[in-house]
C-alpha cells in the first residue's frame, strides 16, 4: 500500500504578517483535539510539531523550511497574486480550505450543483464504475484500476484530482462544465486544473492529464476561451458528451488497467 503524502497546515506571509492554520484547530486558531479524530496514527507527535510551527513562524516562515523530518516537513508552494485586498487571514483560510480541507467547493464556496461540476462528476463515477474500471469495495480482475480522489503529490503541494491511474506512468484527470451562468467560476475553476495539472507533472515529468469537458451550449464567452487556452496548454481535453472522444478514452483506460 502507497504511503501517500498529506497535508495537514498551510503558512502564509502578507502585508508584513505571518499566519498559518492547521488540521484540528479553530477558527481563532486554538487547538481542538476532538478534530483531530484518525487522522494521524500518533497525534501527539502532530501536535508538537503544530506548537512549534507556530511558535517558529513569527521568525520568518522561510526557516521553517530547515527543520524537516522523513513524517514532517515545509515546502515553499508558491505565490498567489490578485488577492484583491484580502487579508492574510482570508487568504490563509482559503488556500486552508483549497489544499487541506474541504477542497474546491469549499474554497470558492460553491454550491454544491453549481455549474453542473457534481453532476458531471457523477457521470463520469458512473461510467467507470459500470465499466468495472474504478476501484471500489468488489474485488476487481484490472490490475491498474482508476481511483477517486487519491492525493497525488505535485513540485509545490499536494493535490486531490478527481481521478488518477497508475501503471508505471500516471494519469489523472478532472472535470469541468463549461455551462456555468457565473464565468468567474469557469475562470476559477479551469485556472486551478491547469496549475494541478502543472504541478503534478513537475513532480512527474511523464505524468499525463486529461481534462473532461461538457463543452458549452451557447456561443463562446471570454471565460470559456480563457478555460479552454489554459486546459488545452496542461492537458488533453477530452469532450465528454462526443461519443468518439468519450470512447477512445475509455478504451485508453480500459488498456491501461489491464496492461502488465
Amino acid at each position: 500500500m502507497r504511503n501517500e503524502p498529506r497535508n495537514v497546515g498551510v503558512f502564509v506571509e502578507h502585508g508584513g504578517r505571518h499566519v498559518a492554520r492547521f488540521i484540528g484547530e479553530r477558527e481563532d486558531g486554538t487547538l481542538d483535539a476532538r478534530r483531530l479524530g484518525n487522522k494521524f496514527a500518533f497525534p501527539n507527535v502532530y501536535t508538537q510539531w503544530r506548537t512549534y510551527w507556530r511558535r517558529e513562524m513569527l521568525s520568518g516562515i522561510e526557516s521553517l523550511a530547515k527543520a524537516k523530518t522523513a513524517n514532517y516537513f515545509v515546502e515553499h508552494g508558491g505565490e498567489i497574486h490578485e488577492t484583491e485586498g484580502d487579508s492574510a487571514d482570508e487568504i490563509c483560510t482559503f488556500i486552508f480550505n483549497l489544499v487541506v480541507g474541504g477542497g474546491v467547493l469549499e474554497a470558492y464556496q460553491w454550491g454544491s450543483d453549481e455549474d453542473g461540476n457534481v453532476a458531471l462528476a457523477s457521470e463520469i463515477t458512473a461510467t467507470l464504475d459500470q465499466l468495472q474500471l474504478l476501484a471500489n469495495d468488489r474485488e476487481l480482475f484490472t490490475r491498474h484500476p482508476i481511483v477517486k480522489e487519491r492525493p497525488v503529490s505535485g513540485q509545490h503541494v499536494t493535490h486531490t484530482p478527481a481521478f488518477s491511474q497508475r501503471n508505471g506512468k500516471l494519469y489523472v484527470f478532472d472535470h469541468i462544465d463549461l455551462n456555468g451562468s457565473r464565468p468567474t467560476k469557469i475562470k476559477e475553476r479551469a485556472g486551478l486544473l491547469g496549475y494541478m495539472f502543472s504541478d503534478i507533472r513537475a513532480a512527474e515529468h511523464d505524468a499525463v492529464a486529461y481534462s473532461l469537458v461538457r463543452p458549452p451550449l451557447e456561443n463562446a464567452s471570454d471565460a470559456i476561451d480563457y478555460a479552454k487556452k489554459v486546459l488545452g496548454s496542461e492537458s488533453s481535453v477530452v469532450n465528454w458528451t462526443d461519443e468518439r472522444a468519450r470512447s477512445a478514452f475509455l478504451e485508453e483506460r480500459r488498456r491501461v488497467a489491464d496492461a502488465a
